[in-house]
C-alpha cells in the first residue's frame, strides 16, 4: 500500500484581473500559500507520491519568486517522489521553465514522449505524458499496454473528460475503462469530481486548489489517500485559503434603500472576510434606489469583495404617474410606452426598464451611480 496526494491546476502566477493591482498580489501570495500548505500536508501524511497533473503555472512565464518557492518546498521531501505532467497552460516547450530549470532529484516532469517510471521499492510502475504545446487533440489515457499486472500502476496526465472533440487532451469512459490502470491521475476540470470509477479503473480530477474567478465557486483543494492492488482510497481535502461564491438575494419586501440592505446583510451572514462575492439583486421596487458595495458593510464579517449585479425592476404607483404632469410622470409615460413594444424576456425591454429605474432615481434625487462591481 502507499499514499498519494494528488492535485492540479494551480496556476501559480495568475493575474488575478478581477482584482485592483494590490489585490491581485495578495491573491497570487495566498495562491502560493495554498499550494504550500498543499506540500506541507503531504510531506506530515509521509506519502510516497506527489502528483501535479498540469497547471502548475498559469503561463510559460514563470516569476522568479514562485521558481524559487518551488524548489525550496521540493527539495524539502526527498524522499518523496513528485510526478509533474505539464498541461495545456504551462506545456514543456523550447525555453519553457520546464527545460531550463534544474529541479531537485526527486521530481520527474514528463514531456511529450509516453513514459513510464519504475519505483521498484515501492512495486509502482508511474506512466505520464505532457503537453508540448497549447493542444493535444490525442487521448492521453487510450494506447498504453506492456502493463505489470503484478505492479500497482498510476497514470498521470491533464485531460478532458467533458468533450470528445476537445483540443486538450480529449479522454472518454471507454479510455478509462480499457486503459488496465489502477489509478488514473487526472487535470484540466477545475471542479472536483472526488473518487470515480470505470471498469475497476479508479480515476479522479481533484479540481484546482484555489478558485480565480466566479465560474470556480466554493473552497477548492486536492486529494490524499492510500493505493493498494485492487483498492484505491483516495478523499478530497480543502487547502484553498479564500473562495468565490455567488448568491441571488429577493429584495422586493424593500421600499428603501436602508430596508435593503437589512435583507441583503442578513442573506450574506455566511460569507465573511475569506469570500469574494458576487450578489445578485431580484424583485420588483416600488421605489428607484441604487444598491452600492460599499454601503453593504466593512470589517471581518463581510466579503473582502462584493460584486453587484442589479436585476431589480421598478414597478412604482403607476396610476399616479399616469396622471402626474410632472418630468417624472413625462418620462415614465415616455419609457413604458417604448417598453410595450418588447417582450419582456428581450434584451431592449431589460435596458429600457433599467433605464426607467435609474431615471427616476434621478428625478428623486437619489445615487444613480452606474456600478456593478465594489472591492473593500
Amino acid at each position: 500500500m502507499i499514499k498519494v496526494f494528488h492535485c492540479a491546476d494551480i496556476h501559480l502566477d495568475s493575474p488575478f484581473s478581477l482584482f485592483s493591482p494590490r489585490e491581485a498580489e495578495k491573491r497570487r501570495i495566498e495562491l502560493r500559500a495554498a499550494f504550500t500548505s498543499a506540500l506541507m500536508f503531504a510531506r506530515e501524511s509521509k506519502a510516497d507520491i506527489f502528483i501535479i497533473s498540469g497547471d502548475l503555472f498559469d503561463g510559460e512565464y514563470v516569476t522568479r519568486d514562485t521558481k524559487e518557492m518551488l524548489l525550496r518546498e521540493f527539495a524539502k521531501a526527498p524522499d518523496m517522489k513528485i510526478f509533474i505532467s505539464p498541461g495545456n497552460h504551462d506545456p514543456f516547450t523550447a525555453g519553457s521553465v520546464y527545460e531550463t530549470t534544474e529541479f531537485p532529484e526527486n521530481v520527474h516532469i514528463f514531456g511529450g514522449e509516453r513514459e513510464c517510471v519504475h519505483l521498484s521499492d515501492l512495486g509502482v510502475d508511474v506512466y505520464g505524458f505532457g503537453f508540448t504545446s497549447k493542444d493535444c487533440i490525442s487521448s492521453p489515457v487510450a494506447g498504453w499496454t506492456g502493463l505489470d499486472k503484478d505492479k500497482i500502476n498510476i497514470l498521470v496526465c491533464h485531460g478532458d473528460t467533458t468533450s470528445a472533440s476537445s483540443t486538450s487532451g480529449p479522454v472518454s469512459k471507454n479510455d478509462i475503462a480499457q486503459s488496465g490502470f489502477d489509478y488514473i491521475a487526472l487535470g484540466h476540470i477545475h471542479k472536483a469530481t472526488g473518487l470515480l470509477s470505470e471498469n475497476g479503473v479508479s480515476y479522479a480530477y481533484p479540481g484546482c486548489i484555489e478558485g480565480r474567478g466566479f465560474d470556480e465557486l466554493g473552497y477548492k483543494g486536492a486529494m490524499f489517500g492510500t493505493i493498494e492492488k485492487g483498492n484505491v482510497d483516495m478523499k478530497s481535502y480543502r487547502f484553498s485559503k479564500s473562495r468565490y461564491e455567488w448568491i441571488s438575494v429577493d429584495i422586493s419586501n424593500a421600499t428603501e434603500k436602508h430596508e435593503a440592505l437589512e435583507i441583503i446583510r442578513n442573506a450574506i451572514k455566511p460569507y465573511s472576510e475569506d469570500t469574494a462575492l458576487r450578489l445578485t439583486l431580484k424583485g420588483e421596487l416600488k421605489n428607484a434606489f441604487v444598491i452600492l458595495p460599499n454601503e453593504i458593510g466593512k470589517g471581518c464579517e463581510y466579503p473582502y469583495f462584493i460584486e453587484i449585479i442589479d436585476e431589480t425592476s421598478l414597478a412604482p404607483d403607476f396610476g399616479e404617474l399616469e396622471k402626474n404632469n410632472t418630468l417624472k410622470g413625462i418620462f415614465y409615460r415616455k419609457i413604458s410606452s417604448e417598453m410595450e413594444r418588447y417582450d419582456r424576456s428581450s434584451e431592449e425591454y431589460k435596458v429600457l426598464s433599467l433605464a426607467l429605474k435609474y431615471g427616476i432615481s434621478a428625478l428623486e434625487d437619489r445615487s444613480v451611480v452606474d456600478y456593478t462591481g465594489g472591492e473593500r
